[in-house]
């Protein structure tokens, strides 16, 4: 591997605000078409339902709401995971699929829970899909009342204590 091969590998957590919707909205959609079969398998109403407000107009402004904090994962300029945490919530946490099982999730994941501490935060929820729970559960967040069911996807709610 040269020097410039290690450069492009290196991973970077930053702060992202709405200038980064478009790319945040790439991830994001390309993690659950790509990432997420499990949970639709592409069926394409599911799909159609799950990333219906998946826009970068709606990321923008989930992202310059009050209470909410974004990341973006990035190897060189190339965002390859994107966090969103809106009050309590982890609401977002998608990689790429090329970024699968290379730590990219597992930063973000880090980067949220140091910031909900931070800010005063002892737990942090979110609802978890079928294909991202044994990551969920990986690092630390258990199951915290009933799976729900919207538009054919389950979503189960896990919280951690900070």
């Amino acid at each position: 591997m040269t020097p410039a091969d290690a450069a492009a590998e290196t991973l970077c957590i930053m702060p992202v605000g709405a200038d980064a919707a478009e790319a945040a909205c790439t991830v994001t959609r390309q993690s659950i078409t790509q990432c997420c079969v499990l949970d639709h398998a592409n069926d394409a109403a599911i799909l159609t339902a799950w990333l219906a407000n998946k826009t970068p107009e709606n990321l923008a402004v989930w992202m310059a709401a009050p209470g909410a904090a974004a990341w973006g994962a990035y190897r060189g300029d190339t965002m390859v995971g994107f966090a969103l945490r809106a009050q309590a919530t982890l609401a977002l946490c998608y990689v790429v699929p090329e970024a699968l099982h290379r730590g990219v999730g597992r930063a973000l994941l880090q980067h949220v829970e140091a910031y909900a501490r931070d800010v005063g935060l002892a737990t942090l929820d979110l609802e978890s899909t079928r294909t991202a729970e044994p990551f969920y559960r990986r690092h630390g967040y258990v199951p915290h009342g009933v799976a729900q069911t919207w538009a054919g996807l389950q979503a189960q709610p896990m919280r951690k204590v900070l």
